[in-house]
């Protein structure tokens, strides 16, 4: 466990406003290491590992422009990332069917293994973890991150 969590083994911790948004303060720092670690190991940068989430859970693909929207990405910024993505094969351009004149970017299943590889364990212990809470529990936490996901979006898009 992280030093800088200072958890307590009480039955029922409580945690003050200031106690939690240090926390989660805490925990996005570490999910962006994590994130610069998986980049590392698959020899991705940050923004490429980002862009292959976003078109992961993406229904179709997104169009370059919608990618970088979400990245915050300048048009010839995402270009270039979408044709350093397609060239490793991470990523493969299609027709957009809904408007000709665009493509849309799609993730390419071997691409997303390698991270995928990296994640499965990850994804296995937090699984494990959030098990052992109770329903009540996990609807605090979940109700609270859906939340805390909602600002920090709001945030990241202007």
């Amino acid at each position: 466990m992280n030093d800088d969590l200072d958890i307590q083994d009480d039955v029922s911790p409580r945690y003050s406003s200031e106690e939690i948004v240090r926390l989660l303060r805490i925990e996005v720092g570490e999910v962006l290491a994590f994130a610069a670690a998986i980049a590392r190991r698959t020899g991705l940068g940050l923004s490429e590992m980002a862009a292959l989430e976003h078109l992961q859970h993406s229904h179709g693909g997104l169009t370059p422009t919608e990618l970088g929207r979400r990245l915050s990405l300048s048009s010839g910024a995402i270009t270039a990332l979408v044709d350093r993505l397609e060239r490793s094969g991470h990523v493969q351009r299609r027709p957009n069917p809904a408007d000709r004149r665009s493509s849309v970017v799609l993730p390419v299943s071997e691409g997303l293994e390698e991270a995928g590889r990296h994640l499965v364990p990850v994804a296995a212990e937090l699984f494990e973890m959030t098990a052992e809470l109770t329903d009540e529990q996990r609807a605090t936490v979940g109700k609270y991150l859906e939340a805390a996901t909602e600002i920090l979006r709001r945030h990241a898009r202007g």
